[in-house]
């Protein structure tokens, strides 16, 4: 892409901005030397790192890369033999450790497009630790970068520090305060000296090693500190040999990895870059465009993004339903700015920046683009400039096809109106026929209709309000623009009289034009402004149904957990009557059991008193009139006269009396005398369709479970021996068979820890043998 468009388009200035949001000069340097590309791969790769790397930024910042400098000089001298200086092994320590600490900010699963450039660093401990131990953060020698140099370094400070006492108990004495100028220890030349008065320089015995400008003092070094001066300056020279030996050492192992040290602050350049994107995205409050080869163009709500808050958002359109718009307007009504709008953020989506627009705008990869934008704004154009215009047109006409998008700004303008007009009739149906994307702006009226007799050609117009005489530079596509001239005329104070003669100076079609203008401008604001409330009550209702679902969900929640707390305590309550039950009839089961000692008839009742009281069990006494119904034996019946119940043991005879059992009584009544009722005993097992005294009168006391499963037998037993025991049997048999053995087998391993069985033996010869088991009840 030509660099002239670039420029045109300001998008060094975006590179500009992108540099100072680097981190070091890796990623700076790749910002100024961003270029759009025309890969939509390569471009849907750039926008994913930064979705990547604008999550990442939302849990740090990359301190890692601050402070990082370009190696490349310093890897060229390392591996030509040369030795680093200290600062300089620093750098390449940073680099070592920012290429560690970023393959710990990056999370290979969570940033895939970032994880590709962590595999691309090389880490290198041995060398980091090598160089972490001997230099510092400041760029100094560590003391303990070696044995040699830190007992050097030990004994030159130790010199220092008995020079330095020597010579504050010299300058504090008070023989020798008169000969000194200032009471202080200074340095010349590295060695310790102290100002002495000129007079006085005889009567201090030393090396003069200055004097002051003025020659009024002379910085002498006291004879008694010669000495250990003279080994200080020694001992500097050994320092500085195993300095340079250390430096040598370090250096050489450096240039070992001198390949990978030049991969790793290449690919954190890279990776500075990317985040210097996402930093420029989330400035600019930008989203990622949807990318697309097909030349369409739909942005919602573009901003420039170098006019910042003055920036007025505007919907561009372009290459779905048309291919050329053409954008009329007023003077600095905001054209221009839309033209270059369009192209600045098309050349960022192709660079691989988001753009300042609503997020699922559509951008398109062209693969030229071509501009022709300048300063219009004068009434007077010099045939020089319509002469550069007309030249770069003819240029885009020459490489126009349906992968470019051409941007003019005044089409047709510099030159005649008729024949300005007729050139750009002419321009536009080449660019038709080639199928190119186009946007131009322009003031001839001819061209407005142009739009009107082609296809896939749009109108466009900015906004001018006529009232503030100020321009809106709000982009409508589909309407032309308004000629506004003789309405600010009027507005700035042209006498109304001159105002209407010029009115009937403009020819009939142009005024029949305007007004049809006029007229649908204010059918679309009339239409914009019931949009508006239409919105407005839109988002209201939207807000009261959120609301309805929420309460409708906290409704919900609420009676969810009034029949959870409801079944829970629910649940206990019958637990508490089933236990209860249990334990009345229970003790039932165990009077009619005890055949020896029958159970008196107040036993029976108060049991039945007791049952009659436990909660819910009230509902099984509803008595009816025997009248009405058969009786049979077994029925449970209430005898009104006495006010005992009892079971029916025969049935109505001829002249209706009934025979019942009323506990250790058998009394015989009229059947008009009865009512039936539900026993105890038959609520509480009715569930299994039978009646106490039915299952009393018909269980038998054995069962016969030959050919069944092992698990189908156990459950047919498990029921059995509950009645058994209801009932009161003593004993019962098991009829399982001999077979294979392994019924038998399955049997008795549930009988032997039953709650219901006592004991059980193999049946004897008459009852079966060893194809029955006989279980004793408890």
């Amino acid at each position: 892409m030509d660099n002239r468009v670039l420029e045109k388009l300001e998008f060094e200035k975006i590179r500009d901005l992108l540099a100072r949001l680097s981190r070091f000069e890796g990623g700076q340097k790749r910002a100024l030397e961003l270029v759009p590309s025309t890969d939509i791969d390569t471009i849907n790769r750039f926008l994913n790192e930064n979705t990547e790397a604008m999550e990442c930024l939302r849990f740090g910042e990359t301190t890692f890369l601050d402070g990082l400098k370009p190696l490349d000089v310093h890897l060229a001298r390392v591996k030509s033999g040369g030795v680093l200086s200290a600062p300089e092994l620093r750098d390449i320590n940073r680099c070592l450790s920012a290429t560690r600490q970023a393959g710990e900010y990056i999370i290979e699963k969570k940033y895939p497009y970032l994880a590709v450039y962590k595999s691309q660093m090389i880490l290198i401990p041995e060398l980091e630790r090598k160089l972490r131990d001997a230099i510092s953060d400041d760029g100094e020698l560590r003391d303990d970068a070696s044995p040699e140099l830190k007992s050097v370094r030990r004994q030159i400070n130790t010199l220092r520090l008995r020079i330095r006492e020597y010579l504050q108990d010299f300058i504090r004495s008070a023989n020798n305060q008169k000969y000194l100028q200032d009471t202080l220890i200074t340095e010349r030349d590295g060695r310790y000296v102290v100002p002495v008065k000129q007079e006085y320089r005889h009567e201090v015995q030393g090396i003069v090693h200055d004097e002051s400008a003025s020659g009024a003092t002379a910085f002498i070094e006291p004879m008694a500190v010669v000495e250990n001066n003279n080994r200080i300056r020694s001992l500097q020279l050994d320092e500085k040999r195993e300095v340079e030996r250390i430096l040598r050492e370090l250096s050489q192992s450096a240039a070992v990895y001198a390949e990978e040290l030049s991969v790793n602050i290449h690919v954190l350049g890279d990776l500075d870059l990317i985040f210097a994107r996402a930093r420029l995205a989330y400035k600019m409050n930008a989203f990622k465009p949807e990318m697309n080869t097909l030349g369409i163009i739909d942005i919602n709500r573009a901003r420039h993004p170098l006019l910042g808050d003055k920036a007025v958002p505007v919907n561009i359109e372009l290459g779905d339903r048309f291919d050329i718009l053409i954008i009329t307007g007023p003077n600095t009504g905001g054209k221009t700015v839309v033209l270059k709008t369009l192209g600045l953020l098309t050349i960022m989506a192709m660079s691989g920046l988001y753009v300042p627009a609503r997020e699922n705008s559509r951008m398109s990869v062209f693969k030229d683009i071509f501009v022709d934008i300048g300063d219009e704004q004068s009434i007077e154009q010099s045939l020089s400039t319509f002469s550069s215009h007309m030249k770069n047109i003819i240029s885009m006409l020459e490489k126009a096809n349906k992968n470019v998008l051409v941007l003019i700004d005044e089409l047709g303008a510099g030159t005649d109106p008729v024949e300005g007009s007729a050139l750009g009739r002419v321009i536009l149906d080449e660019m038709r026929r080639h199928q190119a994307r186009v946007v131009v702006t322009t003031h001839q009226s001819e061209l407005k209709n142009y739009a009107y007799q082609h296809e896939r050609v749009e109108n466009g117009c900015v906004e001018f309000d006529p009232v503030s005489l100020q321009p809106t530079y709000k982009l409508t596509i589909g309407m032309p623009g308004q000629s506004n001239a003789l309405a600010i005329a009027s507005r700035l104070g042209l006498r109304r009289d001159l105002v209407d003669k010029a009115r009937q100076l403009v020819p009939q079609n142009e005024m029949e034009i305007g007004n049809m203008i006029r007229q649908l401008k204010e059918r679309c604001l009339e239409y914009e402004n019931l949009s508006r409330e239409l919105e407005n009550i839109k988002l209201g209702l939207v807000k009261e149904r959120d609301e309805l679902r929420q309460e409708k969900k906290r409704y919900a929640d609420e009676q969810e957990a009034i029949v959870s707390n409801t079944r829970r305590e629910a649940d206990i309550y019958l637990k508490d009557v089933k236990a209860e039950m249990s334990e009345v009839v229970e003790e039932l089961r165990k009077m009619l059991k005890d055949s020896e000692k029958p159970p008196k008839w107040h036993e029976i009742e108060k049991t039945r008193h007791r049952l009659k009281q436990v909660p819910g069990f009230k509902s099984s006494y509803n008595l009816i009139e025997a009248e009405s119904q058969e009786i049979k034996p077994g029925d449970y019946v209430h005898v009104k006269d006495i006010n005992q119940k009892g079971y029916v043991i025969e049935g109505p005879n001829q002249q209706g009396e009934v025979t019942v059992q009323a506990g250790i009584l058998k009394l015989t009544v009229k059947r008009d005398r009865l009512l039936i009722g539900q026993s105890p005993e038959q609520h509480v097992y009715r569930q299994r369709n039978q009646t106490f005294l039915e299952k009393a009168r018909h269980i038998s006391k054995e069962i016969d479970i030959r050919g069944k499963l092992v698990d189908e037998a156990i459950e047919e037993l498990d029921k059995y021996l509950d009645d058994a025991n209801l009932v009161g049997l003593d004993s019962v048999r098991i009829i399982h068979g001999k077979g294979t053995g392994a019924l038998r087998k399955g049997v008795r391993e549930y009988l032997r820890d039953h709650r219901y069985v006592k004991s059980f033996r193999d049946g004897l010869l008459e009852e079966g043998g060893h194809g029955v088991t006989v279980a004793e009840l408890r």
